[in-house]
């Protein structure tokens, strides 16, 4: 694993963004890990081109007006409409309708939006965009108010837009044009309600893409026609704004360079079993665009090169590279799954605990269980790392949590321990899956 983090969080791929030649270096890397290790491709090739459209917004020509305001394109926002019926302009007076999980919670207490431009307080998902559209919204402002968090989504987005240039459904972007506004806008819209305006002009051109697929077949001749799935990205943030050394390079070694790394070494302990293999087959996906709003599951999903029904259950591993070894865990996508059960008592059969949680369009897994794929991403829980104190842990924590900074870069000195677990979770689950069911755990 340290080999595969070192490689794919090297400076020289550039932090290995979206459509860039970076991730083109790192997608032919991985499929030579692949080939190497003799596993197959899915269909006629490795690589599963994604057709990628990179979306420029003219600065002279976008802006925001409120009022007799006007704010300008990246410094006071960026446009987050990440599908192509969304990269337009909007404009109706602004109505106030609170957080995202306001929304959420009691979406009939929405005030009517008819022909508004709704004014959220935090970032919107899918699901929210949805029921503001359903109430009549033709656009939305998301107001981040804290100097800090914004400029960490500026720093994570960038001020330019990725999108698939096909239309198929997006998990994580609603359908109708956005904005995300900083501080400045938010003070703006504090003041009183004002008609708000959006005007966009973008220019495009195409991104090269690619998912990677590869299979080992199951040793089961009357399994093998199914496969457990393990999936990761491999895309990080690229080069985005400088931190306070200098340092513009986002390298992602623990997101998501770490969770290739795991895939890869799941492969290797499958393949040294000594019957080569789980009953089933198990794929392996790796994707492309899961930083600019999972662009290369959904596009898997929408046009799957493996039939999804095929799929006998899914893991995802994206949740950071723990620095020691994790002893809970959180199942995201585990509620009302009964993967989520299983996954469950493989956690009780180690000693470990693990809880379940709805699914949230927060990682790869969520095109597939949108759809039905049985999907669970293992997320390391917040309970003392094993074997230490609250204390020392939480010093691990604050030492290596380098979430989209330029610091998370591969380290020599990192403990890999954490990750080896981690894999270990992932690996027990697709056997327990592989396997006869397991007494539930009393």
């Amino acid at each position: 694993m340290r080999a595969h983090a070192f490689f794919l969080a090297h400076d020289l791929l550039l932090g290995r963004g979206t459509g860039t030649p970076g991730a083109e270096v790192a997608a032919l890397y991985i499929e030579a890990q692949c080939r190497a290790r003799g596993l197959r491709p899915v269909g006629a090739a490795y690589a599963h081109p994604v057709p990628l459209d990179h979306v420029v917004p003219r600065s002279a020509e976008t802006h925001l007006q409120i009022g007799e305001r006007r704010f300008d394109v990246a410094r006071d926002f960026l446009i987050t409409g990440g599908t192509p019926n969304t990269l337009r302009g909007f404009a109706g007076p602004g109505v106030a309708v609170g957080g995202a999980d306001d929304v959420r919670r009691d979406p009939a207490a929405l005030p009517a939006l008819r022909g508004a431009v709704a004014v959220v307080s935090g970032v919107v998902r899918a699901d929210v965009a949805a029921l503001l559209a359903r109430r009549g919204a033709v656009g939305i402002v998301q107001v981040v108010d804290n100097p800090e968090m914004y400029a960490l989504h500026v720093a994570s987005r960038g001020t330019t837009l990725t999108v698939l240039r096909d239309d198929v459904p997006s998990s994580f972007h609603g359908e109708l044009p956005s904005v995300l506004a900083g501080p400045a806008v938010g003070e703006a819209l504090a003041r009183t309600s004002l008609r708000i305006e959006l005007a966009m002009t973008v220019d495009r051109r195409p991104l090269p893409g690619d998912n990677v697929a590869c299979l080992l077949p199951g040793v089961d001749a009357a399994r093998r026609d199914t496969a457990i799935v393990f999936t990761a990205h491999y895309d990080h943030l690229g080069v985005s704004l400088p931190d306070p050394s200098g340092d513009s390079i986002y390298n992602g070694f623990s997101d998501n360079a770490a969770g290739v790394a795991m895939l890869l070494a799941i492969a290797d302990a499958l393949r040294e079993r000594p019957e080569g293999g789980l009953r089933h087959s198990a794929l392996f996906l790796f994707f492309t665009g899961e930083e600019r709003g999972l662009l290369g599951s959904d596009y898997f999903v929408a046009r799957p090169p493996y039939p999804l029904e095929r799929m006998r259950a899914l893991i995802n591993l994206d949740a950071g590279a723990p620095p020691a070894p994790p002893w809970t865990w959180r199942l995201a996508g585990g509620e009302d799954n009964p993967l989520g059960d299983l996954a469950r008592d493989v956690a009780s059969a180690h000693g470990w605990s693990a809880t379940v949680s709805a699914a949230t369009p927060n990682s790869d897994y969520f095109p597939f269980a949108r759809v039905g794929v049985p999907a669970v991403f293992i997320v390391p829980g917040p309970a003392p790392y094993q074997g230490l104190s609250a204390d020392s842990s939480q010093a691990l924590r604050r030492r290596w949590d380098r979430y989209h900074l330029p610091a998370d870069h591969y380290d020599d000195a990192f403990p890999f321990g954490g990750l080896q677990r981690y894999a270990e979770y992932a690996l027990r689950i697709a056997e327990a899956v592989d396997g006869p069911p397991r007494p539930r755990a009393r």
